[in-house]
């Protein structure tokens, strides 16, 4: 896409500039990749734009109005890039995060959710349906020493230096 650009560049007279095409690949750069991969762009894009300038449309333009154009196409499509990176990862960490607020009535008993729509629901299916939560099971130590005290016997006392 970006040597469509530089082509159209190239091909158009000097009176016809399409700036805003510049703002395309660096656009998908800075999404899709990242930062530094639509800084880069902008950079080649804007090198292409400034010897194009400086050699074909040489007449048309001062070389100090053209090397102020380009810096400030630079910083355009360089802002453009950053901007646009950190959106995208702004989505991908909100797509991430899913909370779940507010109050929740749960059994004293036995831990079940009560549901909007009136059933009960296990505590660990309710939380995985609704958030990007999964659960492992284990247990805790004083759960282990009650359910399995053989594993969790205390050490016999030792009946001295030997």
């Amino acid at each position: 896409m970006s040597l469509a650009v530089v082509a159209l560049d190239v091909l158009t007279p000097p009176q016809i500039q399409f700036p805003i095409a510049f703002a395309v690949p660096v656009s998908l750069a800075g999404w899709y990749l990242s930062s530094r991969a639509g800084i880069g762009f902008a950079l080649a894009l804007v090198a292409c734009y400034f010897a194009i300038s400086m050699t074909a449309e040489a007449g048309y333009a001062p070389q100090w109005a053209t090397a102020v154009n380009g810096g400030i196409l630079l910083i355009v499509l360089a802002g453009l890039a950053v901007l646009l990176a950190g959106a995208r990862q702004k989505l991908r960490l909100q797509q991430r995060v899913r909370v779940l607020e507010g109050m929740l009535e749960i059994c004293g008993f036995c831990k079940k959710i009560h549901c909007p729509d009136g059933r009960w629901e296990q505590l660990e299916t309710y939380i995985s349906e609704r958030s990007a939560a999964r659960f492992t099971h284990g247990f805790c130590e004083a759960c282990g020493r009650k359910h399995y005290p053989e594993y969790f016997s205390d050490p016999k006392p030792s009946d001295g230096p030997s």
